[in-house]
């Protein structure tokens, strides 16, 4: 285990997503968008949406977890496949978020290991991801585990006057991955 790792609290679970968790991820993804800072949405899915996603993704075999303080999703981090075309199928792109008052607890952490581990599973062998450069604590840990800097869309998003730029990351999965940083 990470030394650096704070320990969760006992009530924390980190399970696989279950079409009975859409209304509370729902509510998490929203919570996070509209901070405005961390996701490309800046504001929640329906909560059909968000049924329809746990339930495409549970058809595709496709990693993805939720952490829960008893009922109440407060992370969530998903992969799912890229593209639907021959030869792309080893591809995912990651999802991740989590509750602004569950930061700093090594939560990101335990969902990242947890849908790294069932990607492999799954037969991906890269999975990549879009982070905002202003997101440093992101871009630490997806250093931490893996992920390799591929490029930078510079100036990608302008919003409420603050400009970023997107780092572009793959981190390798599965036999014989390999990704080279640039």
């Amino acid at each position: 285990m990470n030394k650096g790792l704070k320990l969760l609290p006992p009530s924390i679970s980190i399970v696989p997503t279950a079409l009975g968790h859409a209304v509370s991820l729902c509510q998490a993804v929203g919570e996070v968008a509209r901070e405005r800072r961390w996701l490309a949405a800046v504001e929640a899915f329906s909560e059909v949406e968000t049924h329809l996603f746990i339930q495409l993704n549970q058809s595709a075999g496709v990693p993805q977890f939720v952490a829960l303080c008893e009922t109440t999703v407060v992370g969530w981090c998903d992969i799912v496949r890229l593209y639907p075309h021959p030869g792309y199928e080893h591809n995912g792109r990651l999802g991740i978020g989590v509750r602004a008052a569950w930061r700093g607890q090594g939560l990101g952490r335990r969902l990242l290991d947890h849908a790294l581990s069932a990607a492999r599973g799954a037969g991906f062998r890269r999975v990549e991801l879009e982070v905002y450069a202003s997101n440093t604590g992101a871009l630490s840990l997806y250093t931490r585990c893996g992920f390799v800097v591929e490029g930078v869309k510079r100036a990608m998003r302008i919003l409420d006057g603050r400009v970023d730029d997107v780092v572009l990351m793959a981190c390798p999965v599965g036999e014989g991955a390999v990704i080279q940083s640039v």
